[in-house]
């Protein structure tokens, strides 16, 4: 099938999460007539990851795309499942986010090659990476030499398709800040404190917070995502919980600013800008969720399997890559964790998660040239 041909139909499967299972049985029937061994790997009732495996030569390199997507989020000038071209451009939701990379690795592959290579297909990278966090535990991925991820690794600042190389990017932590009041008749507000306003002052106190900075990677940066309080009877509220949306840098961790939140709070209450309500103290935890955080990594960019990707970017381009680190969390934050260096190269793109997502046909067609050149380099 005709590279154009096989991306129109990945778009044209609807695989917006959690509903990826249509899009894992196409791609399960084209890894099988490429020849690889597949395995399902259940994550949850209905959906499941694909593994993939072929080849006996040197030491496994391994490919990753995610199969979902995000929904069709704004005004489409046409049905998102039905693809259309302007000029170098293929509109269609998910086309650069990441369908075409997914495309890509097809038919990259699609030559004879007793090379060993995995690939791994997730699902559930849109929402909390529970696809690529199955596959990090069943230990698929451990034996590679290194994994490639065709996920766009494109920021504000970098948007140069294939002649980019992502090598690593933020973390991203959200906290749960749980600051109390003390409640009171509403007629009788002075003798309550009110949760919200103080609540109020700690959002006010959070912007002097000093973050860091890393020369790599854009700035450290937080907002505060969710506020909540309120009180049904006539009484002042006597709590409030807003939770703080956190991007990290290295050498930060979830763990790591979880204590600095924590001296933060203590410094509020040592100065006097706080004081003790009724014993209570301002706290903060992580907020729960099914898999854990994911925490920002770097790639060395001497490492040889790195090298050898820049290699074949630079063969095909006849320029050396620009490296980039991403603003953002991705599934390739879950596989760094293995200690295998993670690189990211993905297709020129735009509009992904709004309206008229597309991604540049010449680009994805470079993509599967590196692609398929970096195979037959190994």
């Amino acid at each position: 099938m005709e590279a154009i041909q096989l991306l129109k139909e990945l778009i044209s499967i609807n695989s917006v999460f959690p509903n990826e299972k249509q899009l894992a049985e196409y791609l399960e029937m084209h890894l099988i007539e490429l020849g690889f061994t597949i395995k399902r790997i259940p994550v949850s009732e209905g959906r499941f990851n694909l593994v993939a495996e072929r080849g006996t030569q040197g030491k496994s390199i391994a490919f990753y795309g995610h199969m979902d997507t995000v929904p069709a989020y704004g005004k489409w000038k046409k049905p998102p499942f039905e693809t259309w071209e302007d000029g170098d451009k293929l509109h269609g939701l998910g086309s650069m986010d990441m369908k075409a990379g997914l495309a890509a690795i097809l038919k990259a592959c699609d030559f004879e090659s007793d090379r060993k290579i995995k690939i791994a297909f997730g699902v559930d990278e849109e929402n909390i990476s529970e696809g690529a966090q199955v596959i990090l535990k069943s230990g698929f991925l451990n034996d590679c030499e290194g994994i490639v991820v065709t996920e766009a690794g494109q920021s504000d600042k970098l948007a140069l398709g294939t002649k980019m190389i992502t090598l690593g990017r933020r973390g991203h932590p959200v906290y749960e800040i749980t600051i109390p009041g003390k409640s009171s008749h509403g007629a009788h507000v002075h003798l309550g404190i009110n949760a919200i306003n103080e609540a109020a002052r700690f959002v006010l106190a959070l912007e002097k917070l000093q973050l860091p900075n890393n020369n790599l990677f854009p700035p450290a940066t937080q907002f505060v995502r969710s506020f909540n309080a309120s009180n049904s009877s006539l009484s002042i509220p006597d709590v409030a919980i807003i939770e703080l949306d956190r991007h990290t840098i290295p050498p930060e961790t979830s763990e790591s600013v979880l204590n600095e939140l924590r001296v933060f709070i203590d410094s509020l209450y040592s100065s006097g800008q706080f004081k003790e309500i009724e014993g209570k103290r301002i706290t903060v935890k992580l907020k729960e969720r099914k898999t854990p955080y994911l925490d920002p990594y770097v790639t060395n960019k001497e490492h040889s399997f790195v090298k050898r990707l820049a290699t074949a970017v630079t063969v095909y381009h006849k320029c050396e890559p620009i490296y980039n680190y991403g603003s953002s969390v991705a599934d390739e934050n879950v596989f760094a964790k293995i200690g295998l260096p993670v690189v990211t190269i993905g297709s020129l793109g735009g509009n992904e998660h709004s309206a008229d997502e597309w991604v540049s046909k010449q680009s994805y067609f470079d993509l599967i040239e590196i692609l398929r050149n970096f195979i037959l380099s190994n």
